[in-house]
């Protein structure tokens, strides 16, 4: 009887928790995911994107990586790394310009990555205009209209900064570009800089607000958005 009853009380438990959505993520080597990529509406973001992705060099290296793919996307000026001389291009190290080693320097970067704030003002030190939106400061619906928006436009490109964890994957925090969104299913595919981890994800608006409306124990606020424009 008692064993009966303690089974009865998982289960209601179960029942009651909040579920993870992994398995709601449709990765874009599935052939769910190339079909959602293939009818996509929303896409001129991702061809560009995808040419200059590269995957973090460290755990902690997630915003620089994401900087360096938008950064070059967009046709900003480059600067001429040393070992690439006379060819420009943004890669995770040259983002780490005087001006921005004096909001986060490199070691504390490698150490703990960079919080919201932080990456816009990275970025607007770098030759853009970037804005960062708290998740608190947002809905669902303004996040849908924030990215319809943003990926329609040639010279914007958008960023998100989430938590693994409400999405089902391992790991926490994490930075990295959008790419394309469908209107059918309502999904946005997130270019993931980890890419020794896990290949670019299609994941529900509702999702991805989800994994933006939690706290960043770096900043003690919620994580968001940044929208980068030329």
């Amino acid at each position: 009887m008692i064993k009966t009853k303690i089974i009865l009380a998982f289960a209601a438990f179960m029942l009651a928790a909040p579920a993870v959505c992994a398995d709601q993520l449709i990765y874009i080597t599935d052939a769910q995911g190339e079909k959602l990529f293939d009818e996509a509406e929303i896409k001129s973001s991702y061809f560009k994107l995808a040419t200059y992705l590269e995957s973090e060099q460290i755990l902690t290296f997630c915003g620089p990586a994401t900087m360096a793919a938008v950064l070059n996307s967009l046709g900003v000026k480059r600067p001429v790394p040393q070992r690439l001389y006379p060819w420009g291009l943004f890669t995770q190290d040259t983002v780490f310009t005087p001006e921005n080693q004096a909001i986060k320097p490199y070691p504390m970067v490698e150490h703990e990555g960079l919080v919201l704030e932080q990456l816009t003002a990275f970025f607007n030190n770098l030759g853009v205009k970037a804005e960062f939106h708290h998740a608190d400061t947002l809905d669902e619906d303004k996040l849908r209209q924030t990215i319809k928006d943003t990926l329609a436009d040639p010279n914007k490109r958008l960023v998100v900064n989430y938590t693994r964890k409400a999405i089902g994957q391992n790991g926490d925090g994490h930075i990295s570009p959008v790419g394309a969104y469908d209107v059918e299913t309502d999904r946005v595919l997130v270019l993931d800089v980890a890419k020794y981890k896990y290949p670019p994800v299609w994941m529900t608006v509702a999702d991805l607000y989800k994994a933006i409306n939690t706290i960043d124990s770096g900043s003690n606020k919620t994580r968001g958005i940044v929208v980068v424009t030329k």
